[in-house]
């Protein structure tokens, strides 16, 4: 008997200190992440996993984990007597079956919500009915820890964060049950309508330094500007949004007026009604927004950007060795052609893009690609041309043999008027 202990405490030890060793291996966590303005780009799932399970549901977080989500947001609810559940809607309509039509969430008590099933998906006409019910958000955060400690191959150090999207009015509730769950580290809140100052008076309340994401929807540069300078004064991210698919916040202004700010900015292509219309939840769009600046995606594609941004690190690496072993060291030789100086300027450019690329830690994959085929080509536009370049003789309009030429060609022409001239005379 005690042989068989020995060997199960044996066990259990190697198992503490590889779980220690592959922790302390991972320095940087998610929360580290999320407010570190030029952060890597993150992956904000919507609701959860909604391609394999009910919105908002358990099953929906964890598929949403599995597939690689930085962040996970779930919609936050009060029920008549005061529980917190997960329910986007005002209503059970569109989500639940198993109870009347239009039937009001803060109007019905917990034991009622219990009684409810969830349809499959985002819900609505013709999804499927489930055995899953509406979970609260404590048996969310008691599920996270059951979770990872029933999971050897989860990393705790990579749980994705929460961000709980709910009524300021419930903001005391609901910062109870994080505190109480021991889940500071692990939530963001999404504040969407409450002002600045609300939120900064709120933030002096609490005993913890919370990770807050706030919206602003709109079309006007000044004001869209105002909010995310604002905004970086309380909150690590800002949601933009605009119904015009050409708006402003879409624009370079703004995204610098973020980056001076020090502020994160998050879009949504998985909801064209506040992400300029004509956007969806693509490569194409995940490339264009990225490039603008930003540097967090709300999906329902979670592994579609995941492979995007994987693609993204592999070119990006392919980029880095290139840059290191032709590009540092390459000196150029002294222009003395005016004609050729636009070469040495599309060096300058390219060396100066390359270098914003490889700095930031999140590049579109098509700013990745401009940036090595401009490098590459200015090098190579010079390098053909180097020795005519040093001596500064490439692309002169007047070389030597030019000259020889021309005179040559003007004593033909003034030998042949001469001899025309004294024919004539004759």
């Amino acid at each position: 008997m005690k042989k068989y202990l020995s060997t199960v405490l044996i066990l259990i030890l190697l198992f503490s200190f590889s779980a220690v060793v592959k922790a302390q291996g991972n320095n940087i966590t998610l929360k580290e992440i999320y407010t570190d303005h030029n952060g890597k780009t993150m992956i904000v799932s919507d609701k959860g996993d909604t391609t394999s399970a009910p919105e908002n549901s358990l099953m929906a977080i964890h598929n949403a984990e599995n597939k690689g989500a930085d962040i996970i947001r779930i919609n936050i609810r009060s029920t008549a007597d005061g529980v917190l559940v997960l329910m986007a809607d005002e209503t059970v309509t569109r989500t639940c079956y198993g109870y009347g039509e239009n039937t009001v969430v803060s109007e019905m008590t917990y034991d009622e919500i219990k009684t409810l099933h969830l349809l499959g998906g985002k819900g609505g006409h013709g999804a499927k009915n489930t055995t899953l019910t509406v979970p609260t958000l404590e048996e969310v955060f008691k599920d996270r820890k059951m979770y990872y400690l029933s999971s050897s191959a989860l990393n705790p150090e990579e749980k994705a964060l929460f961000m709980l999207d709910f009524d300021w009015s419930a903001k005391d509730e609901i910062c109870n049950l994080v505190t109480a769950n021991n889940m500071q580290n692990e939530v963001i809140f999404y504040i969407d309508d409450a002002k600045p100052d609300e939120i900064s008076a709120w933030k002096e309340t609490l005993s913890f330094e919370p990770m807050i994401m706030t919206y602003f929807k709109g079309n006007v540069i000044f004001a869209a500007t105002a909010n995310v300078k604002n905004d970086s004064e309380i909150a690590q991210g800002i949601h933009l949004a605009t119904k015009n698919p050409y708006g402003v916040i879409f624009g370079e202004t703004v995204q610098n007026k973020a980056y001076e700010s020090e502020i994160r900015t998050m879009a949504a292509p998985c909801d064209p009604e506040i992400c300029g219309k004509i956007m969806q939840d693509t490569e194409v769009w995940w490339d264009y927004l990225i490039s603008a600046g930003f540097n967090m995606i709300m999906t329902d594609n979670i592994s579609g950007l995941k492979d995007y941004l994987k693609d993204c690190s592999e070119k990006e690496q392919v980029l880095d060795k290139y840059f290191n072993d032709n590009i540092k060291g390459y000196s150029l030789p002294d222009f003395n052609s005016d004609k050729f100086l636009d070469y040495k300027r599309a060096y300058n450019n390219a060396y100066d893009f390359t270098l914003s690329v490889l700095n930031d830690n999140s590049s579109a994959r098509s700013d990745i690609v401009t940036a090595e085929y401009e490098i590459k080509k200015a090098c190579s536009d010079i390098n053909a041309n180097y020795t005519e370049l040093e001596k500064g003789t490439a692309g002169m309009t007047v070389t030597p043999i030019t000259i020889l030429l021309c005179i040559a060609a003007v004593a033909v022409v003034v030998a042949a008027e001469i001899y025309v001239y004294k024919k004539k005379e004759k």
